[in-house]
């Protein structure tokens, strides 16, 4: 089992020497990062080089990035108009994240406008999509589109992300699908029904745990989430990529606890 976790762009120096330390003792073998446009420039330059520094330290280690998501960075703006400040902030976050060789990109898809037919709001916005996705391909990244847990945003349900993945491949070979534990917990469909459905496409996995009412990002097994039901059905379509805790988390003691509780699940794997 591969294991990964999150690294927000506030995190210091002293944050960034002890995952150094699990990352060589083995325990996590890749980091999802995020683009620092949100934040002062001097964190932002304190990121970009600590993160150049563990990546240059741990030649093995395997980045995603998590593009840059709510509010103001839709693709389609409430109007129904093209929001083109998003598509240049992705491109943007997408050449920050080849520095760090990531091959694998985080998306929402933003908000379900209420004031707009759902599938033809959601047609224009994977139309910019596709155009992202071309951007990319010089880097050699896939675009991940994730499940989101309401219906106020794209991308909610099974069938919407059947839909989205077969309306992308129509004219993109870099595109997948992000499974959010947390996220499918929140909606009308099964987890595992998610897996069984898309597998074929299922190329990165966010685990946290929650009750059903909320996404809360909470360590497994404080949530209603059956994780070995999960993992077993994951161990049948032949699930190997990445298993990413995007858990909250104060230091590095809670990043071994969170790594000892996804181990719990690795006996499910053959």
């Amino acid at each position: 089992m591969k294991t990964c976790f999150t690294v927000n762009c506030m995190r210091s120096h002293d944050d960034f020497v002890s995952y150094n330390e699990l990352i060589k003792a083995g325990m996590y073998q890749a980091v999802e990062l995020f683009y620092p446009y949100n934040v002062s420039l001097n964190q932002a330059l304190l990121y970009t080089k600590e993160v150049t520094n563990l990546v240059n330290n741990n030649p093995n280690l395997e980045t995603v990035l998590h593009l840059p998501h709510g509010g103001k960075n839709d693709f389609i703006n409430e109007d129904g108009s093209i929001n083109n400040d998003t598509l240049k902030l992705m491109e943007d976050a997408s050449t920050f994240a080849s520095l760090f060789n990531v091959k694998k990109l985080t998306l929402h898809l933003g908000h379900a406008w209420g004031n707009m037919n759902r599938k033809d709001l959601l047609d224009k916005v994977l139309d910019q999509v596709k155009i992202l996705c071309k951007f990319t391909e010089k880097y050699g990244m896939y675009v991940m589109i994730e499940n989101m847990p309401g219906d106020n945003e794209l991308g909610y349900g099974i069938k919407e992300m059947e839909y989205i993945m077969k309306y992308m491949k129509k004219d993109t070979k870099n595109i997948k699908f992000i499974l959010d534990t947390g996220h499918a917990n929140c909606s009308s469909d099964n987890l595992n029904d998610y897996v069984s459905s898309l597998h074929d496409d299922l190329y990165h996995i966010h685990i946290s745990d929650n009750n059903g009412l909320r996404d809360e990002h909470k360590a497994m097994y404080l949530g209603n989430i059956d994780f070995p039901s999960f993992f077993k059905t994951l161990n049948k379509y032949h699930y190997h990529e990445l298993h990413c805790l995007e858990i909250i988390f104060k230091n590095s003691n809670d990043l071994v606890r969170n790594y000892q509780d996804v181990m719990k699940c690795n006996r499910y794997y053959q």
